[in-house]
């Protein structure tokens, strides 16, 4: 007997065996319409991540670009051939143009109204992938609240997919103005003092599904995304006296503020004598009655169940309570993004606060986020802030 015969079962068993670099590796699946019938729409396209330039000492970030195309027989199926090379399987290091050797993306062809359907997966060996089908969303509309709350068609289940949670996102050209997590009960209510200016007054929603296809040689780990087509809002948005607004980080004076520039970036907030800021306050051209406070893209540095305190000063030194916000959940998920290590929206809060009807005057307006006591009473210290996209104060329309 050979002595490799008793490695075969090992091999198998721990896939502790590399393949050569043109054995084949299939990638199986099938593609739907709608309504569950074959596909009709022609080829799909399978894409591949390259790095993006980023500048030094920020992580590498990838973005997937068109690699091959898949085209699925009459009956939806589909059968591709790639090679152990292609995927990584045959454990030979070698220069690669790839930033992630074995991450794949697959995707319906491009629709007119601008939705898009997809697989996101890592592929090494043989897998059989979950069904593409596309996302008959019918995003709308109901006033609500001086402003507007989204409906839509739920995607409907797949094989074996499991149920999408959905995000509710309106974004600017510099990044992100607003997140809802409709897996945290947020409801997803847009306002004008949401979008501001600096959005395209649309708002984008995604269904969001992970999963896996667990087998004996091999295991495909997978992400299935359906963007809805962007929806125009029905409103225009406002923008908040807190605009262009000078700002403190805890004791130190900013008067370029970048966290009221009307700029979406997620900004470090700067520290204090070696230590991470706490609080925000607003120093406003002149003293007004505010009647909400947005925050946008809060990483506090703390435990779950934080709240947000909104408090008002005439003169920096006496404060009065201005609001408070319920328990906020626990920020551990946003959308897919295609450009992996771009900023998803994970570990940020987005908050809205409408403020107490009699709130007073008030030239300055500080924002701090802590963990009440048990019996409900104001935290013993204030949570740390990591980074912060923007502040905004409004008056009363």
């Amino acid at each position: 007997m050979s002595r490799l015969t008793p490695m075969i079962p090992l091999c198998l068993s721990l896939l502790a065996c590399a393949m050569e670099p043109d054995d084949p590796v299939f990638l199986s699946g099938t593609a739907q319409e709608a309504d569950g019938s074959p596909w009709r729409g022609g080829p799909l396209t399978l894409t591949r991540p390259l790095p993006v330039p980023a500048p030094e000492n920020t992580p590498p970030r990838m973005r997937f670009e068109p690699w091959a195309e898949v085209t699925p027989g009459e009956d939806g199926l589909f059968l591709h051939r790639l090679t152990a090379r292609d995927t990584g399987a045959d454990e030979i290091q070698r220069p690669i143009p790839w930033a992630d050797g074995n991450a794949f993306q697959l995707l319906l062809p491009p629709r007119t109204d601008g939705g898009r359907d997809l697989l996101a997966f890592k592929l090494d060996r043989d897998s059989d992938a979950p069904p593409l089908r596309p996302w008959l969303s019918n995003v709308r509309a109901a006033e609500a609240r001086g402003g507007a709350l989204l409906e839509w068609d739920d995607m409907p289940q797949v094989a074996d997919i499991p149920e999408p949670i959905y995000f509710v996102e309106a974004r600017g050209p510099t990044g992100r103005a607003w997140l809802i997590r409709t897996a945290e009960q947020e409801e997803p209510w847009l306002g004008p003092e949401i979008i501001e200016d600096f959005t395209d007054g649309h708002a984008r929603v995604q269904a969001y599904s992970w999963g896996s296809r667990v087998w004996v040689h091999t295991s495909l780990y997978y992400f299935a995304i359906h963007d809805a087509p962007p929806f125009r809002l029905p409103f225009d948005g406002r923008v908040p006296v807190s605009r262009g607004a000078a700002c403190r980080v805890s004791t130190r004076q900013l008067d370029i503020c970048a966290f009221t520039d009307g700029s979406l970036e997620a900004v470090p907030v700067p520290q204090v004598q070696n230590a991470l800021a706490t609080e925000l306050t607003v120093v406003l051209p002149q003293p007004v009655r505010p009647r909400q406070v947005v925050v946008r893209g809060a990483r506090v540095v703390g435990a779950p169940g934080q709240v947000l305190y909104v408090e008002g000063s005439v003169d920096g030194n006496a404060w009065a309570p201005l609001g408070t916000s319920p328990v906020l959940p626990d920020p551990t998920s946003g959308p897919y993004l295609d450009e992996t290590n771009a900023d998803s929206g994970a570990q940020e809060l987005y908050v809205r606060l409408e403020l107490l009807e009699d709130a007073p005057e008030v030239r300055e307006v500080r924002v701090w986020f802590g963990k009440p006591l048990p019996d409900g009473g104001p935290p013993s210290f204030k949570a740390s802030l990591s980074t912060l996209r923007e502040v905004s104060v409004f008056t009363a329309p």
